[in-house]
C-alpha cells in the first residue's frame, strides 16, 4: 500500500514526470485526505494525464482533498476523461466538493460503491448534470442506497441533459 505518506512521495516525482503520464492507477492504496491533498499537488504539470484510477481508498473525511482535486480538475490545461473514484466511501459533503468539476471535465465518472452519498449528494450531481457545459457520457452509480427521493432528483438532473450516453444504476437498494 501506498498509503498517505507514500503518496506524497509519489506526488514529488509526479512532478517531474511533465506531460508525458496518461493514465495513473492508485486503486487500493489506503490514500486518505493527506494523500490525496499531495497527490493533486503532484499533479500539476500532468497536462496530458487522460485516466485517474483512485478507486477503493478511503475519501470519508476527504472533503478538503476532493474539493483540491476539483480545483485542478477545473484549470484549462487539464484533459482528464476518465475518473474512477468507486468504493472510496465518498459522502455527500465530499461529492458537493468534486460534482461540478467532475462532470464539466470527465466523459466518465464512476461512483459506484460510495454508499455514503444519500439524495443530498445525489442533488448536487443533479445540478451539475443540469448544467449546459456537462460533459459526462457514462456515470456509474452501482451499489449506492438511493432511495425514492434520491430517484426524484437524479431524474431532474437527466432532463434536458445532453451529453448522458450510458447511466449505470444496477444493485440498488432503492427501499
Amino acid at each position: 500500500y501506498i498509503g498517505n505518506e507514500g503518496m506524497d512521495i509519489l506526488s514529488n516525482g509526479l512532478r517531474g514526470i511533465g506531460t508525458s503520464l496518461t493514465i495513473i492507477h492508485l486503486s487500493n492504496n489506503s490514500i486518505g485526505n493527506e494523500g490525496l491533498l499531495a497527490l493533486v499537488g503532484g499533479l500539476t504539470n500532468c497536462s496530458s494525464l487522460k485516466t485517474l484510477d483512485l478507486s477503493c481508498n478511503d475519501f470519508s473525511s476527504a472533503a478538503a482533498g476532493l474539493r483540491s482535486l476539483s480545483d485542478w480538475l477545473q484549470r484549462d490545461e487539464v484533459n482528464l476523461k476518465y475518473l474512477f473514484i468507486s468504493h472510496c466511501h465518498i459522502n455527500d459533503d465530499g461529492l458537493h466538493g468534486l460534482a461540478q468539476a467532475a462532470v464539466n471535465q470527465c466523459e466518465a465518472l464512476d461512483l459506484d460503491g460510495n454508499e455514503s452519498i444519500t439524495s443530498t449528494g445525489l442533488s448536487y450531481l443533479s445540478n451539475a448534470t443540469r448544467s449546459d457545459s456537462c460533459r459526462v457520457e457514462t456515470l456509474w452509480l452501482q451499489c449506492i442506497p438511493i432511495e425514492d427521493d434520491g430517484m426524484e432528483v437524479l431524474g431532474q438532473g437527466l432532463v434536458g441533459n445532453q451529453s448522458l450516453r450510458s447511466l449505470g444504476l444496477e444493485e440498488l437498494d432503492n427501499g
